[in-house]
Order: structure tokens, then sequence, then C-alpha cells
């Protein structure tokens, strides 16, 4: 909700729950002009700039992964530094599923950003990286993605890692930059926005506002003129669907 329409709501209560009076019985909420912000661009990676992004991280198999799963499956940061084994499902679905869900682990509580849980697909593209992982990354601790001592990622030390890997290559993305790779390679495929915000945990107007430009039932095809052909074409079809049309007789009985 805006500013303005929060500052009217709260004068509103005021001046009913609280017996408040403003100058001349106005709520001076309804004066407050509402400006505008800018809009932000979102940032996500191409088929070759994923390439590219993986590549990089070809002698690092754990941050690899993880990079493969925010690129793949489009997790929140916390989502995935917060995934146990148990949140793997390798026989669900063709190549298995991740669960996003609320737990506690080590005395610690976690919940999703919406507090809901929801069913990732692992694609399979994604399932490649998951598979070299386990294989070579032996098992310790509750924690699917662990530090070298075997503990759950802080987020921002997740973050320098990364960073700091990516600096190496002349890369700069982030977690946000992957996720929103998700949700508009999805887009641009052509899967509907309310699928795209299920797998995202996010809200159709969220989803539409980041990634509705980039679908391709947009409007590129919108702008071109009807051809004389076409024209032809569209009046024959008319003139058969008239004539084929069975004509009614009204019978009026006196």
């Amino acid at each position: 909700m805006a500013l303005d329409k929060n500052l009217v709501t709260m004068c509103n209560w005021a001046m009913r729950e609280g017996g408040v009076k403003f100058p001349g019985g106005v709520n001076p909420g309804v004066a407050v002009k509402c400006y505008r912000v800018a809009k932000q661009a979102i940032t996500f990676l191409k088929l070759q700039d994923i390439r590219e992004q993986l590549d990089s991280l070809e002698e690092n198999i754990a941050l690899q992964t993880m990079v493969a799963v925010y690129i793949y499956a489009g997790l929140r940061r916390e989502e995935a530094l917060w995934l146990t084994h148990e949140d793997i499902e390798w026989d669900w679905g063709q190549f298995g599923a991740i669960w996003i869900k609320a737990k506690a682990v080590d005395e610690e509580s976690w919940m999703s950003k919406t507090g809901e849980d929801r069913i990732v697909p692992i694609s399979s593209q994604l399932r490649v990286y998951l598979d070299r992982y386990v294989k070579a990354v032996e098992k310790s601790g509750p924690w699917f993605f662990k530090t070298p001592k075997s503990k759950r990622w802080d987020p921002d030390n997740f973050s320098e890692w990364l960073r700091d890997a990516n600096a190496q290559n002349d890369l700069n993305w982030s977690c946000l930059d992957f996720r929103h790779t998700f949700g508009s390679q999805l887009a641009m495929k052509g899967e509907s926005l309310y699928k795209i915000s299920r797998l995202l945990g996010n809200s159709p107007e969220i989803c539409r506002k980041h990634y509705a430009a980039v679908m391709p039932e947009s409007l590129m095809d919108s702008v071109e003129f009807p051809t004389e052909k076409e024209k032809k074409m569209a009046g024959k079809a008319k003139g058969m669907g008239d004539a084929e049309a069975p004509r009614l007789r009204l019978v009026v009985n006196k």
C-alpha cells in the first residue's frame, strides 16, 4: 500500500477510535501527494551468459552447483542456503523436485519469505549439476549446501564468496539476477505468468510486473497491418460463412 493511503487510513482510525479532531474535520492525509518512483529494470542472464557463468565456476563444484540451483530453480538466496538433504526429492516427477518448506534445524527455525511451502521441479539441466555435486561432496551434517566446516552458509558470507569468485572472471551477477533469469527464461519460452509465480513463490501481479514484457505473446506481432491478400481471404471466408448459414423463415400465426 502507498504511503499516502497509509496516512489516510491512520488518520481515519485516529478520528474514529481516538476522537482526534483535525482542523475543519478534514483528514490531512488526503492532501498528501504521491510521488512517482522510478521503476527499476531487472537484470537476467541470456542463454550464452548462463553458460559463461557456470563454465567460469567449473573448478568449484560446490559454488557452481549452488549457482545452477539459483538459475534453474529460481530459489531465493536463503531458500537454497537452508536446504537440507531431506528437501531434495530425487524420485518425484521426471528429474526430482526441491521442497521449499518451513523447518527447524539445530534449534534454528526458518520459513520462506511468504511463509508458504512450495515444490520446484528439478529440470534436466539442473539434475546434471546436482548428480555431479552429490558424487563429489561428502555428506556430513543436515545441510545440502554447507561451509567447509559443515555449517549452514551465512547469506552475506555466501554472497561475498560468489562475488569474489565472479570478480576473478570479470563477472558481477548476483543471486537476484539468477532468480530473475529463471522467471525471464520461462516467460520467453511461453510459460504462463501464473505457473511462473507458483514456481517462484511470488504473486501473479509481481511476475506480471517483472516478466510480462519478455513474453512472446506480448505485442511483438501486433503492429503488422493486414495485406490486400489477407483482406481478400478474410472476405471470401466471410462470404462462404454467409452462404452456408441456414436461412430462417419467420412464421406468424394469426
